[in-house]
């Protein structure tokens, strides 16, 4: 399945093997009791830079790095949501086709100010260079015009209702880069000053770096924040490594790694990521296109289980593909729940649709939408379809129909082919829940397990029924690639899209969205399953809450506090 990565600085990097013997490790663990555990510093690690130019590295931990040294126009918070952050008043237009914006009365760390010409050429920068991890989000921005030093104008080529959401990457000095040559902007010594919280007293390609408060910093910051060591690694496997071995305070762990720390020596912190798992149907299949037999097997699958045991409670439950706690997400929204006997009752409801039953309906839907008294029309056919069911009731009951013995003589006829990654242990797992859920209502399943090109050949050519997938979500919420990625599509579905895509509010989204999820939960057009949690490790001598994000893991560290001396 195809992964919607908007913005790859978060991208997983090649792990490779640190080298490191067992002995090495006993010894830098004994060094390092010595002079990180008493250390007032709190200490950081990154993979060795190519650059440090935050707009053209592509290294995540080195990415994460310069989070603390380079400000955005606005950032994302520890639920996903964006939040201003350079800007101090911004306000679209009615057409949604471009922004205005004033900027905070922010410096760069040798007390210059931050000013709109900065913004585009930082803006004109990512532009050029097509492979920056920041590309995508500035491809639909045509033009900046500036008015002062402070105030300016985001014209967007496209109308787009995330277009806010798009303004996250940093900003960069025009004074201190002063080229578009990509050769030149790389340069150490024309990126060692920044406009965020932390600022580089010291950089040294070897050793790393040491970052210090910024004391002009526009944001109020803790009077006590400690000074950052960031040291050098060779590759992301060092990066725990050096957790493991106390040479570093803080890193980003896999589930893999949990079993490598001790609680007595480390705290864990646990934040909502971007692994989206749901389950997608075929609707080539012509029972999967009936509502019915989708709200069947909906109802007979334990969410709840397959997330406890499956996912072995590594996930939080979602009914739709945003994060759980987006401004956009419906939390009200009630999904629909394992409940067997339901499920049962949605059996006896299912139609197989063919072909041409969908072609009828498709033509109905079209003129039902050209006829001007559509709504007067429907409600008499409701009442005629009411009264036919009336009569085949009626029928069934003369010709005393055992609806049992034709209930499982329907069921004979199915026998699900569920497709699933192979080398996925929790979607294994998972599936297999499935099948045994489906059993107890009389569904026929098997799961059929695939890797690498094969599995997606299958999906794209759907020779599946269901299929369990991952996605990763977006840092912008924008959830469009993922449904239309379902397979189901609709008028009603359509015309949600196309009011999302005209919106210029966060109103107007919510509502949007709102209808959105109402409509695809009730029509159970995929179901969703989860979001993967991600974790932090942090050893314990660094006291203090950090709320982590993919988009930015060390959210807060200004809060840590270390041993006083």
């Amino acid at each position: 399945m195809k992964k919607v990565k908007i913005l790859p600085i978060i991208l997983a990097t090649l792990m490779v093997a640190s080298g490191c013997s067992k002995s090495k490790t006993t010894e830098t663990k004994e060094s390092t009791v010595q002079s990180s555990l008493n250390s007032q510093e709190i200490n950081l690690s990154m993979v060795k830079p190519i650059t440090i130019n935050p707009l053209l590295n592509k290294d995540r931990s080195v990415g994460y790095v310069m989070n603390l040294i380079y400000d955005g126009l606005f950032t994302i918070d520890e639920n996903y949501n964006v939040v201003p952050q350079l800007v101090d008043t911004y306000q679209i237009s009615q057409d949604g086709m471009s922004v205005d914006m004033k900027l905070k009365d922010a410096n760069w760390h040798d007390k210059t100010p931050v000013t709109s010409q900065d913004v585009d050429f930082t803006i004109r920068l990512i532009q050029k260079n097509v492979d920056s991890s920041y590309y995508e989000l500035v491809k639909n921005i045509s033009s900046v015009s500036i008015q002062n030093e402070k105030e300016f104008t985001i014209k967007f080529k496209q109308k787009y209702p995330f277009s806010i959401d798009t303004l996250i990457f940093p900003i960069v000095s025009e004074d201190k880069i002063g080229t578009m040559n990509t050769k030149d902007a790389n340069e150490i010594k024309k990126n060692l000053i920044g406009n965020g919280p932390y600022k580089i007293d010291k950089y040294e390609e070897r050793e790393g770096m040491i970052l210090s408060k910024n004391e002009d910093y526009y944001n109020e910051l803790p009077k006590d924040v400690k000074d950052i060591k960031v040291g050098v690694v060779p590759d992301e496997n060092a990066l725990v490594s050096m957790v493991m071995a106390l040479e570093s305070d803080i890193a980003s762990i896999s589930l893999n790694d949990l079993s490598k720390f001790y609680e007595k020596q480390f705290n864990l912190t646990t934040y909502e990521g971007r692994g989206y798992e749901n389950i997608i149907f075929n609707y080539d299949n012509p029972y999967l296109r009936d509502v019915n037999f989708r709200k069947a097997i909906a109802h007979a699958i334990n969410r709840e289980r397959i997330v406890e045991e499956g996912y072995m409670s590594d996930a939080t439950l979602v009914n739709f593909p945003l994060n759980s706690n987006s401004k956009y997400y419906d939390k009200s929204l009630k999904p629909i729940k394992y409940d067997k006997d339901k499920a049962k009752s949605y059996l006896e409801k299912v139609k197989p649709v063919t072909d041409e039953e969908l072609k009828q309906l498709e033509n109905k839907e079209k003129e039902n939408q050209k006829n001007a008294k559509k709504d007067t029309k429907t409600n008499t056919k409701v009442v005629e379809t009411k009264q036919e069911t009336k009569n085949v009731k009626e029928k069934e009951k003369e010709q005393d129909i055992d609806k049992e013995t034709q209930l499982k003589e329907k069921l004979a006829k199915i026998d699900l082919k569920i497709l699933v990654n192979k080398n996925n242990t929790e979607r294994v797992k998972s599936a297999h829940l499935i099948v045994e859920n489906l059993k107890t209502i009389g569904i026929k399943s098997h799961i059929v397990e695939l890797e690498g090109q094969a599995l997606d050949d299958a999906i794209s050519s759907k020779k599946y029924d269901l299929a369990l997938v991952g996605w990763e979500l977006s840092i912008i919420p924008d959830a469009r690639e993922i449904i239309n990625n379902s397979g189901y599509s609709d008028k009603k579905l359509e015309s949600y899209e196309n009011s999302l895509i005209n919106a210029t509010t966060e109103e107007q989204i919510s509502d949007i969205y709102k209808s959105m999820q109402k409509y695809i939960n009730d029509n159970v057009i995929f179901i969703s399953l989860a979001i993967r949690d991600e974790y932090i490790v942090t050893n314990r001598r660094v006291q203090g809450k950090i709320s982590p994000n993919e988009f930015d893991v060390y959210e807060g560290i200004t809060n840590l506090k270390t041993p006083q001396e």
